[in-house]
């Protein structure tokens, strides 16, 4: 009995190295890859399939991209429409709460937030992009001003005149002050090496009318952090500011251990032109 029991148990692990050799080389002429490249290709897909379960802990870099190319751009479409297109790192987040539904890409939450971080660091827009192409190009030409990201830390503002407040929903923003005096800029905050400390710009920026006396910001509020620290988006308001006759506003940020930056617009801002909608 053992001796058959034996052999059975022989005789079914042989086969099934059978049926695994015969997948294995059907795979390797379907996908025209050699044993090495077949061999990475399953070593890939099992530890995606892991991660995915939560039965590994982290990726690699490579596999990150391999993740992001097996969901995205495999399933769904190409690179172009993801990579031509770069959005903010809040837009990439709403994409993706889209995108992981059951009849969409169908994506675990750990699939979705390491793909989100990857569309965050590699294809980041310092401006929001869900306006039309029209609006865009006055909103950088005359509201949005930015530094360049000295020392890896990004910051972009974007001054809402009282009478462009339409703008405000597109940009993440939904409740402005009611107030037409206040002088309301919304912040972006990025960095890719780093992580973005927890200011209170509040307490760091001051802004100049016509090169008067430093102003103080009345309010500073967040409106989205990922959860990396490496992306923050508010909205800084300064109350009962008299543009009226102005000719210029310049914010100036102190910022711990990086020196000054300064932003600066010309008044009055120029309304936007007939046949420029806000909405699509």
């Amino acid at each position: 009995m053992r001796s058959s029991a034996k052999t059975l148990l022989v005789s079914l692990a042989v086969f099934l190295l059978l049926c695994a050799a015969i997948v294995f080389f059907a795979f390797m002429y379907l996908t025209g890859q050699s044993v090495g490249g077949a061999l990475d290709e399953l070593h890939d897909a099992t530890r995606l399939s892991l991660y995915r379960h939560g039965m590994v802990e982290k990726l690699s870099s490579a596999e990150i991209k391999r993740l992001y190319l097996d969901t995205c751009t495999r399933k769904c479409h190409g690179k172009d429409v993801i990579e031509n297109k770069p959005r903010t790192a809040a837009e990439w987040e709403a994409v993706m709460v889209r995108m992981k539904a059951p009849d969409r890409a169908d994506m675990s939450d750990r699939h979705a937030e390491t793909i989100t971080r990857y569309l965050q660091s590699n294809f980041l827009s310092n401006v929001p992009t869900v306006l039309p192409e029209k609006t865009m190009k006055y909103v950088k030409l005359h509201l949005w001003r930015s530094d360049f990201g000295e020392s890896d830390l990004f910051l972009d503002l974007i001054y809402i005149p009282y009478e462009h407040r339409s703008l405000l929903p597109y940009l993440g923003v939904r409740n402005a002050p009611s107030n037409p005096q206040a002088a309301f800029f919304v912040v972006y905050v990025n960095t890719h090496q780093g992580s973005v400390p927890p200011w209170d710009f509040t307490e760091l920026a001051a802004l100049h009318v016509d090169n008067g006396a430093a102003q103080k910001a009345g309010a500073w509020k967040i409106l989205y952090e990922d959860g990396q620290r490496h992306h923050n988006q508010g909205v800084l308001v300064f109350p009962d500011i008299d543009t009226g006759k102005a000719a210029d506003l310049e914010i100036k940020m102190r910022l711990p251990g990086l020196g000054t930056r300064s932003f600066q617009w010309c008044l009055p801002i120029p309304p936007m032109l007939e046949g420029e909608p806000v909405e699509r």
